[in-house]
């Protein structure tokens, strides 16, 4: 069994950070890369954030993640002494490679679990010195800020196809809390059923978490959901994330069902 790195990038991953694993009669068996970002906001407790990618043949697997984790050990040599994790995605269904990581040593206690909350009732509080509004988003250049922020609080970004495509829905909403103009707390649901609306996002500056705001920021977009027969919301949460699982206890919860499972390895 062979590895090469391409000639050239490869969807976008440097080619450096690609591997390509051939047999001795240089059949290709597969391909695996690893991608690096740094979470400071969406993981403040492990930023460094490896995520692995492997599409092989079982034969080549295991060349290929030690290959990736060697290149994994060069990446996170660049911030020492800073905590981190390296993670894959996995269906829940897809049991050959679930068990293939957990084999190599690969926990997997976190997952992205979809849940069924019941929108808050009663009044909203804003924080003291903060105005309720609606998001602009009148402009592309508006749009893009507005995905810019969000984005910093996902490990999965939000795509601006995705956004247009969702502000033409009925219930869509973007709200957020805003000091001096400068937000400080922002959300954004969504759907197209009066049953049930799609909370896709919501976030609060670091400096201003475990203060109540995001529940109050879901509170004022409940009031105006409620005013059009909407009770209750879907959301994905990482079951790895305190604050998101706290949130989800705090709105009484309840599992649907398990998106994604994410095998890691911890480290710092």
């Amino acid at each position: 069994m062979r590895l090469s790195h391409p000639s050239a990038p490869f969807q976008g991953v440097p080619a450096e950070d690609v591997f390509f694993a051939a047999n001795d009669q240089y059949v290709q068996m597969g391909v695996g890369f690893v991608v690096l970002s740094f979470q400071e906001e969406a993981m403040p407790e492990r930023p460094v954030q490896l995520y692995l990618d492997i599409k092989s043949q079982p034969s080549a697997r295991n060349l290929l993640l030690g290959a990736l984790l060697g290149r994994c050990e060069q990446m996170r040599a660049a911030f020492p002494g800073v905590k981190g994790r390296i993670y894959t995605e996995l269906p829940p269904t897809q049991f050959d490679m679930l068990n293939f990581y957990t084999q190599n040593g690969f926990a997997t206690d976190d997952a992205r679990e979809e849940y069924l909350i019941q929108l808050p009732a009663g009044p909203a509080q804003p924080p003291m010195g903060c105005e309720f509004a609606s998001v602009p988003l009148q402009s592309v250049q508006e749009q893009y800020a507005f995905l810019q922020r969000l984005n910093k609080y996902r490990l999965s970004p939000i795509a601006h196809d995705y956004l247009t495509l969702q502000m033409q829905q009925p219930y869509f909403m973007a709200l957020g809390y805003y000091r001096g103009g400068h937000p400080i707390a922002e959300m954004m649901m969504t759907g197209a059923s009066a049953d049930t609306a799609a909370l896709v996002m919501v976030y609060v500056q670091r400096d201003m978490r475990r203060r109540g705001v995001a529940r109050s920021l879901l509170s004022a977009g409940s009031e105006l959901l409620r005013e059009r027969g909407v009770t209750q919301a879907l959301t994905h949460v990482s079951s790895g994330s305190a604050a998101q699982m706290g949130l989800i206890r705090m709105m009484g919860g309840t599992r649907r069902k398990i998106v994604t499972v994410l095998p890691n390895l911890v480290f710092g």
